[in-house]
């Protein structure tokens, strides 16, 4: 929920600005004194000008510091002026009312501004300000900060769309992490239930490997149970996987060789959380569990560039689709496939269009999983090495 703090009906509708930043809260100051200084020159330039126009000594030095001294003296009044840009932003749902106040609010300050400092100039500079009537000075102030309130409402409009754009932001990261949390509780209970079926059909025909199996994936669940992050190095997911090899390995054994083929220079990169287990997982499950004269399985991680690559690739039976597809083998055989939809999904909120999931068939038959998406962290290096 987002709650917007209303001071009052001036605040009513009024952009909500983000906080400061240091360069902001120096770059009102800095831009006030750098917009009057010129106008100031401009003044001294002026001034001269016109005095060379009558025959008379310009005296420039006393041009500029009159000029600088009657500019400057107006900054002393910009702080009002932002506070009413900020009370009274020229915006809906009352514009007209608001942009009432600001005129009259940038009235008073350059009355004040010809009654208060005039007296102050006059002592700077030792110049009597005779040059012009009080009307004409008043005017003159008041387009000067005229030209400051539209300055100052630029900044704070500014400000306003970096702070929504900055919640909306957070509002889609919170989406995204909530949709993230939700797609990983849904592949724990998939994973925790595949592995009890496969415990269960060694029960009766190998105790003592159900039980080593049972130990194993309690120790195993333990760890993806506490592992809090959505991405991790493929270094550890490697480990984890190993981890539920070993399982299958208890499974099936001897029956099923896996290689693995991971490149040293893509351990370090980051991947999500369990990207690899579910591939596996199809690859023993719907690949090879019912082959009776065995198989292969082969993991394999590269780097290519700005891309990582991950590939799962069996020798078992292949995909019901068309080379290219990406539609699970798993929903084809049992109408499920939660594993592999899990997958596309995670890798689709983590990286957008920059990461894919393909299913392929070899030419030598089997099925091939191809995971990309971009690679991030990790160290270079050469040769492959098993986990």
């Amino acid at each position: 929920m987002v709650t917007t703090r209303v001071e009052g009906m001036g605040n009513v509708g009024a952009p909500e600005s983000a906080p400061e930043s240091p360069m902001e809260r120096r770059l009102v100051p800095v831009g006030a004194v750098v917009l009057t200084t010129f106008f100031a020159l401009l003044y001294a330039l002026r001034g001269g000008i016109t005095a060379i126009d009558r025959g008379e000594d310009p005296r420039w030095a006393q041009q500029v510091v009159w000029s600088l001294a009657m500019w400057w003296t107006c900054l002393p009044l910009l702080p009002p002026l932002a506070a009413l840009v900020r009370r009274f932003p020229v915006g809906r749902p009352r514009p007209w009312r608001n942009a009432g106040v600001l005129l009259l609010g940038t009235l008073a300050a350059a009355w004040l501004r010809h009654v208060v400092m005039s007296p102050v100039v006059v002592a700077i500079s030792g110049v009597p300000d005779v040059a012009a009537s009080a009307l004409a000075r008043i005017l003159t102030y008041l387009t000067v900060f005229l030209v400051m309130v539209a300055l100052l409402h630029a900044v704070h409009y500014y400000r306003a769309e970096r702070a929504r754009e900055v919640r909306e932001a957070g509002l889609a990261r919170g989406l995204a992490e909530a949709r993230l949390a939700a797609l990983r509780t849904q592949l724990q209970p998939h994973f925790v239930f595949n592995v009890l079926n496969a415990v269960t059909t060694l029960v009766h025909a190998d105790p003592m490997a159900a039980d080593r199996m049972l130990t194993r994936f309690a120790a195993l669940l333990r760890v993806i149970l506490h592992e809090g992050t959505e991405e991790h190095a493929l270094e550890r997911e490697l480990d984890l996987l190993a981890r539920y090899v070993e399982l299958m390995q208890l499974r099936f054994g001897d029956r099923i060789a896996v290689e693995w083929a991971v490149a040293d220079a893509a351990r370090g990169a980051r991947v999500p959380f369990l990207v690899l287990q579910p591939l596996v997982e199809n690859a023993y499950e719907h690949g090879l569990a019912w082959r009776e004269t065995g198989g292969r399985v082969r993991i394999g991680a590269a780097r290519a560039g700005d891309t990582l690559e991950l590939v799962v690739e069996d020798d078992g039976a292949g995909p019901d689709v068309e080379a290219g597809s990406i539609t699970d083998r798993a929903t084809a055989g049992t109408g499920n496939g939660i594993g592999l939809r899990n997958t596309r999904d995670r890798l689709a909120q983590l990286y957008g269009a920059r990461a894919s999931l393909v299913l392929e068939r070899p030419p030598g038959g089997g099925t091939r999983a191809r995971v990309t998406l971009p690679f991030v962290g990790g160290a270079h290096g050469n040769g492959e090495a098993r986990p």
